[in-house]
């Protein structure tokens, strides 16, 4: 059991603190070959341009559902006792998992870094149940390095709980300021066929620019379950005996969609970082009241240092 022998507990407590973690041979190497080979002819068939910069150049090809394209993937991507579902487990915490969807990423030589976001934020997961986590494996198709646009990440952005000072820091410049002053960053590199990139669907991340001379193919299969005692409203919950994919699923992703992917649809658009007018406002006027107090105190500090004092 591959998973057994990478994932110890002290591997998934890291994955659980720092939000992302790389394995190294999890998965049977022949099986990712028979996998890979079939997807590569199913991603030239079925990717969809995505995000598009203001050149035209965009930053992925993206292929949804892939499971749904060959009994192969399917049998890989849903075999609940296989390393890549037992793995998720463990980082998880939990066997109670679903597969909430399977994607293709094809990055073209020349495609742009692919923009920062959160998976489950993308989605709208959170609308769907406030409990609802998910867990994200990345499986290269081939051999790969960083500069072919490998995900990156700013570490331990998907905690809800936040220090004094990073709470402090973001109620003047904002919980972004935050992310990308203060994060590490970290990058997968060295990436062979057996490897899974894991990443919380609540961190930061982003792919870089694909500036080598092949074609940079992964797929993506995110596992959700319920982290609270609410159950989720059951959204966490398979479809069916025989159907692993998320109840949750078909309410984020309806047929029509997806017809229209399948049918050619492109340029799909990014859900970008950026917070409501109203809390940006509030904080431009925190800012300027910090800095006023803050003008106050030093002109003080400077009349004080200034006064003149009795000689005894």
């Amino acid at each position: 059991d591959g998973s057994r022998r990478v994932l110890s507990p002290e591997a998934a407590e890291d994955y659980r603190r720092r939000g992302h973690l790389l394995t190294r041979g999890v998965l049977n190497r022949s099986e990712v070959e028979g996998v890979a080979s079939t997807l590569s002819e199913l991603f030239l068939q079925h990717g969809r341009r995505a995000f598009a910069g203001d050149g035209g150049q965009k930053e992925v090809r993206f292929t949804f559902a892939v499971h749904e394209l060959s009994p192969s993937v399917a049998a890989f991507v849903a075999d609940v006792r296989g390393d890549l579902w037992q793995a998720a487990a463990k980082l998880a915490g939990t066997e109670d998992l679903c597969l909430l969807m399977d994607r293709g990423f094809s990055k073209d030589p020349g495609d742009l870094e692919t923009h920062w976001h959160r998976d489950d934020e993308a989605i709208g997961l959170p609308e769907q149940h406030p409990d609802l986590r998910t867990v994200h494996a990345w499986i290269p198709l081939s051999a790969m390095g960083r500069d072919m646009g490998t995900l990156q990440y700013l570490l331990g952005t998907h905690l809800r709980a936040h220090g004094a000072l990073d709470s402090l820091l973001a109620s003047l410049w904002g919980w972004e300021f935050v992310w990308f002053m203060t994060a590490p960053r970290a990058q997968d590199d060295e990436l062979e066929l057996g490897d899974i990139a894991w990443h919380d669907g609540w961190v930061l991340h982003s792919a870089g620019a694909n500036a080598g001379d092949g074609v940079r193919n992964g797929m993506a299969a995110s596992f959700a379950f319920c982290a609270g005692p609410s159950n989720c409203d059951g959204l966490a919950a398979q479809a069916s005996a025989t159907d692993v994919t998320c109840k949750a699923a078909s309410l984020l992703f309806d047929a029509g969609w997806l017809a229209r992917h399948r049918n050619g649809e492109e340029d799909y658009a990014k859900i970008l970082l950026q917070e409501p007018f109203l809390y940006r406002s509030g904080r431009f006027l925190w800012r300027s009241v910090v800095g006023a107090l803050g003008g106050l105190a030093l002109h003080s500090f400077c009349v004080w240092v200034g006064k003149p004092r009795s000689k005894d």
